[in-house]
């Protein structure tokens, strides 16, 4: 992920308390108290992904099953077959370059709000349900078929809304280099990062391959590629666009069932920031099972 959610409050030391709860009491034997300050710290920590998730992966998948560029063209309100790569190039993308370049010094990047289509992808599920719709329903999809499979789990927490890029030639750099955990996101996360226009050079996303090896280079893949990458661990950052191409891109983060615990979930909650994906589909909002997961993770 490149521009910043809001900054969540810093998370409280989980550990402060286990003192204080696994104390012995009226006689308790030591060692049971132990075994409940074993598990309360176990509970405390998020879990890292196995090895073999936490390496960049390239991964290729049908683009005409999941036609994420037809599908995503309407929701952001522009005709069938239009190259979004060359957004800029339209009147309105000009307009907004231009106004961009008559920017007060300090404003260093066009962020999300001064981006039309990221407006128009926010707005989306008001105006025109019906397009929302079709684009939510393949990210589940590919969520049920693929991700699923590419995790090798049963279900996973997903990102109910995936974040939308739209990064365009002469509008600067959104964001910082930063790795997820930066923003309190839990250490089981997994990223996806789906660009729907070819990817390379300054318009792409830069990363890591592992935290701390400092190898910083651009992700260069064609549509019908996603990128698998262990965000919340290594850095990644975006670099003015100087390419001749706009860089639209969609991008998600889930945890794995294996990795859930209620450290996984103390800042970005179950049923609000998170969905459930299960074999069978998404866990309905009013599911007792969700409700069942929301108490035991306690995200209530």
């Amino acid at each position: 992920a490149e521009a910043q959610e809001a900054e969540a409050k810093p998370q409280a030391e989980p550990r402060e308390e286990l003192d204080r709860i696994c104390q012995p009491q009226g006689g308790e034997p030591l060692e049971v108290a132990g075994k409940c300050r074993e598990v309360a710290a176990e509970e405390a920590e998020s879990r890292e992904p196995p090895e073999e998730f936490q390496g960049e992966a390239i991964l290729a998948y049908d683009s005409q099953r999941y036609s994420f560029l037809e599908a995503l063209c309407q929701v952001l309100g522009e005709p069938p077959g239009t190259d979004l790569s060359q957004l800029h190039k339209s009147k309105l993308g000009l307009d907004i370059v231009a106004c961009f370049k008559r920017r007060p010094e300090q404003v260093s990047a066009l962020g999300p709000r001064g981006n039309p289509w990221n407006r128009r992808y926010i707005s989306c599920a008001q105006k025109q349900p019906e397009d929302w719709a079709r684009f939510v329903g393949l990210y589940h999809e590919f969520l049920r078929t693929f991700v699923l499979e590419n995790l090798r789990t049963g279900r996973l927490a997903f990102q109910a809304s995936p974040t939308f890029r739209c990064h365009m030639p002469g509008c600067g750099a959104p964001g910082r280099p930063h790795r997820d955990e930066d923003y309190h996101h839990a250490r089981g996360e997994v990223n996806y990062w789906v660009p729907v226009t070819r990817v390379f050079g300054s318009n792409s996303l830069y990363a890591e391959s592992r935290r701390g090896l400092g190898d910083f280079r651009a992700f260069e893949i064609e549509p019908g590629r996603a990128v698998r990458f262990f965000g919340n661990q290594v850095w990644h950052y975006t670099v003015p666009n100087e390419t001749d191409s706009t860089r639209v891109s969609f991008d998600f983060r889930v945890i794995r069932e294996e990795e859930w615990s209620p450290a996984s979930f103390s800042t970005f909650k179950l049923g609000m920031y998170y969905s459930v994906m299960t074999p069978s589909g998404v866990l309905p909002k009013s599911s007792p099972e969700l409700r069942r997961l929301q108490e035991q993770y306690q995200c209530l």
